[in-house]
């Protein structure tokens, strides 16, 4: 049984007001035809997102150093993609409300799909995602093998109403399982079992809290840090490791593939994993910047600041 279930009792009565509406409304645009959701909705979500101007200079700033060469007219073609982008993500999330019931759960094509469970048969493993396209579609992987328990990793939102509102959402596999980042572990270990295969999904390319041993990379034209909870817990439990690769096939669909970037059982470096799905997230967003969430503030943290901070820098670069 799904793990997934809506904690209303958590909530106050308005919040579950709130909530309701907030569901009843996503349902309603569920259900309406492609040509409305995709053509007339996404334009409204654009528009109101450019007129809210929101996260702009972030935005801006985040691609103007990412992308050094580009002139002015290339850079802003990718700040109104990013915003593009965004608004069919929005709408994206929005008509997954309800798509279980609605049978409509049909958004990706899986390219290496028949690969990809042949190996990881009987096996568990993990796969690195990013915010890259819409990443709320590739745990639909788990509808994909039904024998394999979807560990989905998230992080607690600050919002009660729309912790509920994502775990909702989400609700649409029975072996399924969010938990969050802080129970990964502790959750794997007490779940896993040789009767079932175990999944991890885990978007790591949001910056992690700044320490004394955080290393450095060389990405996107800076130094970038990387969350390295896939790498330790793979090291850990000697399981691969699967780069999820994204491409936008059309709105409301993707084509997602799985790449290996570590077998479980290979000698690697430390942080040699966190380097690879580095170079491997590079590669997929000079590709098509335009489809990474470029308002997150990944930069917020510096070398020097580490420095100051701690006395000293850890550098990986990027082989």
């Amino acid at each position: 049984m799904s793990t997934n279930s809506n904690n209303n009792d958590k909530l106050r009565w308005h919040q579950r007001v709130i909530l309701e509406v907030l569901w009843a409304t996503c349902c309603t645009i569920g259900f309406m035809p492609r040509w409305f959701r995709y053509g007339i909705f996404k334009p409204f979500v654009y528009a109101v997102v450019r007129l809210l101007r929101y996260r702009r200079k972030i935005v801006y700033r985040n691609i103007r150093l990412s992308f050094p060469e580009k002139s002015e007219k290339e850079i802003k073609h990718i700040v109104n993609g990013s915003y593009s982008t965004l608004a069919e993500v929005i709408v994206d999330t929005i008509c997954l409300a309800g798509a279980k019931r609605r049978g409509d759960l049909n958004h990706v094509t899986w390219i290496n799909r028949d690969e990809h469970m042949a190996r990881t048969a009987c096996r568990d493993w993990i796969a690195m995602a990013s915010h890259y396209g819409c990443w709320e579609y590739f745990p639909l992987w788990s509808l994909e093998d039904h024998e394999t328990h979807f560990i989905g990793v998230y992080h607690k939102l600050k919002s009660n109403i729309f912790e509920h509102f994502y775990r909702r959402v989400r609700d649409y596999a029975p072996n399924y399982h969010q938990v969050t980042m802080q129970e990964t572990i502790r959750h794997y270990v007490k779940n896993r079992s040789e009767s079932h295969s175990t999944v991890l999904g885990l978007i790591s390319d949001q910056a992690p809290i700044l320490r004394a041993d955080t290393e450095w990379f060389d990405f996107l034209n800076r130094k970038t840090t990387f969350i390295d909870g896939s790498e330790k817990i793979a090291m850990r439990f000697k399981i691969p490791i699967y780069f999820v690769h994204i491409e936008r096939v059309r709105a409301g669909h993707m084509a997602i593939r799985f790449d290996e970037i570590f077998d479980g059982v290979e000698e690697v470096e430390p942080m040699e994993i966190t380097r690879r799905y580095a170079h491997a997230l590079e590669s997929m967003i000079k590709e098509h910047p335009e489809l990474w969430l470029w308002s997150h503030n990944r930069w917020k943290h510096s070398p020097e600041t580490q420095v100051r901070r701690f006395g000293k820098m850890t550098d990986s670069g990027a082989k």
